[in-house]
């Protein structure tokens, strides 16, 4: 399905549900992913729920052991860029000091960054509505934290539908054309592109007009993911070329 969607360029796997199983099983996903067309150009999902990096739970030393390990494995895949989002194990517990939060998650960040850095893997932190967490909701407060906590090299994703969800303005993304690494579509109610109503080209043209030139993925709710995944593939490529992003 994937190998003869046109317009297809490449796919963003999760690394924990995908990666992190036992050599055996990462053996075989190299395999399969040799034989496609589509290339792993990104990856997300970078933490399973129970790993805590913030609170009285996190645990450094296992974080610098389990980024080793994806690392290695993301290199070896010919990954170029890691999402860090991972809601649930970012979450500042309740009566746990958010300041401290903060500080717990910006060594994590540097933790995994130090790991990313030398293998040519971009680090990119991203912003999640505040049902999934409570810590960085928004783009620019996402983006202020990173130049804040001098956090160089690390960027930041870009995502349609988390912005949408806490009310953030695209004009945010004007001036973070040189932040942004990466960007996440989807349509209203986080449905597949050609689904249901969108803004993706509004979104599209404020990145181009930053001077964005990275990649776009779809990241929605599949509810037929083999008959909607052609019409979302045409309604992104559409929107990008109505955006200004040419042969995008």
């Amino acid at each position: 399905m994937l190998k003869t969607t046109p317009g297809l360029d490449f796919i963003e796997l999760p690394v924990a549900k995908a990666m992190m199983g036992s050599p055996d099983e990462f053996a075989r996903l190299v395999a399969s992913m040799q034989l496609s067309a589509l290339s792993a150009r990104a990856v997300n999902v970078f933490l399973p729920a129970t790993f805590k990096v913030v609170g009285p739970d996190s645990r450094p030393h296992e974080l610098a052991e389990y980024a080793t390990t994806a690392l290695d494995r993301a290199r070896q895949m010919g990954v170029g860029l890691l999402v860090f989002g991972s809601g649930a194990s970012r979450t500042v517990p309740a009566g746990f000091s958010r300041d401290r939060a903060f500080d717990q998650f910006a060594d994590a960040i540097r933790l995994v960054n130090q790991q990313a850095s030398p293998r040519g893997v971009t680090l990119a932190v991203e912003p999640l509505h505040s049902e999934e967490t409570n810590l960085l909701n928004s783009v620019g407060e996402a983006a202020a934290f990173l130049k804040q906590r001098r956090l160089d090299g690390v960027r930041l994703v870009a995502d349609l539908w988390h912005m949408e969800c806490e009310g953030e303005q695209l004009k945010v993304l004007d001036d973070l054309g040189d932040v942004i690494a990466h960007a996440h579509v989807a349509a209203a109610e986080r449905r597949a592109p050609g689904q249901a109503t969108d803004r993706i080209e509004e979104f599209l043209r404020h990145l181009r007009q930053a001077g964005y030139v990275g990649a776009c993925s779809i990241e929605c709710r599949w509810l037929d993911f083999a008959t909607e995944l052609p019409a979302a593939v045409a309604r992104v490529r559409e929107a990008a070329a109505a955006a200004g992003w040419g042969a995008a």
